[in-house]
């Protein structure tokens, strides 16, 4: 091999060895941090991305805000956080002079605490013995077997809440008698079911009215009784016992 040709083969290693060190001294480097770039830029763009969609979300709850505040008041006010038993008398005698009666009396009992319900199982279909106690199999007869009883329908699940406990949720038992007819007796039933405050009617009694005559009249003395509730809010313990109260129309 002569001297220029070695000197050639020489110089083109050369080359090659700084080509080759040239890319990874200095562009694989840079090749690295524009990947790494790219894929930052793939995860802020992702992370904009979530960010857009959570203030949208946002925007459309801000939205609805005012109505969900009277939402909150309207239930506020149906189960409030105290006894609140005078403004409820005062709904009822409102409800009572709507429809053309009077309230002649109320009366609130103590509050007690909650008891959650418990849902009991039904008890299933009785078993029946295929074989006799001494290991004998009882033998078919030739008798047709009555139709099986109709079996009594399931019990509904109950659902509750686990928030609500005998340690913030409170029931006051009242009762209030209006004095009308009929037909004011029912028109003063929907006013209060439909009223601010949520009164549960249980029990409805009537005495009808006598004139001075002796004659019975259209009027009569409807008592309700029921419950109202109390939902303390604040703090996990029930709320204070309702005073015994006695309004009268």
């Amino acid at each position: 091999m002569s001297r220029n040709r070695l000197n050639l083969l020489l110089a083109t290693l050369a080359m090659v060895v700084v080509a080759v060190g040239g890319f990874f001294l200095a562009v694989q480097p840079q090749l690295s941090q524009t990947a790494a770039a790219h894929e930052q830029t793939r995860s802020v763009e992702q992370t904009n991305d979530t960010s857009r969609a959570e203030l949208a979300r946002l925007r459309e709850q801000a939205s609805q805000l005012p109505t969900m505040q009277r939402d909150l008041a309207a239930l506020d006010a149906s189960v409030p956080a105290g006894s609140a038993l005078p403004s409820f008398i005062d709904e009822l005698n409102g409800v009572a002079q709507a429809t053309g009666m009077q309230v002649s009396s109320f009366t609130a009992s103590d509050a007690t605490a909650y008891t959650p319900p418990v849902s009991t199982a039904a008890d299933g279909a009785s078993s029946e013995s295929g074989s006799a106690a001494g290991g004998t199999t009882a033998t078919a007869t030739a008798t047709p077997t009555a139709s099986a009883a109709p079996t009594a329908p399931a019990a509904p699940q109950v659902v509750t809440d686990p928030t609500i406990t005998s340690e913030n949720f409170s029931v006051i038992p009242v009762t209030v008698a209006v004095d009308g007819t009929f037909d004011q007796a029912l028109a003063f039933v929907r006013g209060v079911q439909s009223g601010s405050r949520l009164f549960l009617i249980t029990t409805i009694a009537s005495s009808q009215k006598t004139g001075d005559d002796g004659s019975v009249g259209t009027a009569a003395t409807w008592t309700f009784g029921g419950s109202v509730y109390v939902l303390d809010r604040a703090s996990g313990t029930s709320a204070t016992a309702a005073p015994t109260a006695a309004a009268n129309g």
